[in-house]
């Protein structure tokens, strides 16, 4: 993490966008294209906390921790990012983001988009199972803007928010070379999110971008100055990670301070992705305190 660059910052409203790079010497040799993994419900009876992936394809696929999975008997989100290998079935834990729905198929699929950070689950340590009741709170908290949904579904109330995230996001895009972005909400850093790859960033900016918008629509609007972003990654590079769990291929890696949550996948020696977090924020205190 002491190779990461901070760039000038744009703001809407709450939302400050700031482009990270990071240095990168190797071809990236997985996939986030989930065309050859089947996601499904557990054979022996659904599971509010897992799901199977079962990957047919040649390469491992990588899944990123707060991606949406819909279908099935109800709406989840992974809860850390895995690397599911080749030609191997491999249960995934998530969390339920739609409380009032317990029917359905068998199948899942990634919707494209993120959980936002009121509700994503990302300390690296504390089951989902131990959290599910945090997280349909967290998810409750939209009703005031979007309205009540039938189901306290997350995902519906993404769909109610499309127009106003789209106003505030239109034209950020990032840039050449960018491996990671951080993002500020009320002029304070919530959360920094790099990859190892500038291809794997491109793949997932908008939908990083877009639940970030989410958490913003209701914020102040205040920007984040350029020096917070700094020291807040400054304090990350302090932290010492150490390997916590298996992640497929890969492996969680886990450390925190009291001004930043470091969670990271390590696969061949190296950062695969990486998430840090300040519990300092008002969206993250309550949630990893």
């Amino acid at each position: 993490m002491d190779r990461l660059h901070v760039g000038r910052g744009t703001t809407r409203g709450a939302l400050s966008v700031f482009p990270i790079w990071g240095e990168y010497d190797r071809p990236k040799a997985y996939t986030l294209c989930a065309d050859t993994v089947m996601l499904s419900e557990l054979t022996d009876g659904p599971r509010v906390e897992r799901l199977m992936a079962l990957n047919g394809g040649e390469r491992p696929v990588l899944f990123l921790e707060g991606q949406l999975l819909e279908g099935g008997w109800q709406n989840r989100m992974l809860c850390r990012s895995v690397l599911v290998p080749a030609r191997t079935r491999l249960p995934l834990e998530v969390a339920c983001v739609e409380a009032h729905r317990w029917n359905g198929t068998d199948r899942h699929q990634l919707s494209g988009r993120r959980a936002s950070m009121r509700v994503r689950n990302t300390s690296g340590s504390t089951p989902a199972s131990q959290t599910q009741h945090e997280v349909w709170q967290r998810i409750s908290e939209y009703d005031a803007q979007f309205g009540v949904n039938e189901t306290s579904s997350l995902t519906e109330h993404t769909v109610r928010a499309t127009k106003a995230v789209d106003e505030l996001v239109d034209r950020i895009e990032p840039l050449p070379g960018q491996t990671g972005v951080l993002i500020g909400i009320s002029g304070q850093p919530v959360m920094l999110e790099a990859f190892d790859s500038p291809t794997t960033l491109r793949h997932q900016f908008r939908s990083i971008v877009r639940a970030a918008g989410l958490d913003a629509l209701d914020q102040r609007p205040e920007p984040t100055p350029a020096r917070r972003a700094f020291r807040f990654v400054d304090r990350a590079t302090l932290v010492s990670a150490a390997p916590t769990a298996p992640a497929g291929a890969g492996t969680t890696v886990h450390g925190r301070s009291q001004y930043a949550v470091v969670t990271g996948l390590a696969w061949r020696r190296h950062l695969v992705h990486l998430s840090v977090i300040n519990p300092r924020h008002t969206l993250n205190a309550a949630r990893i305190a």
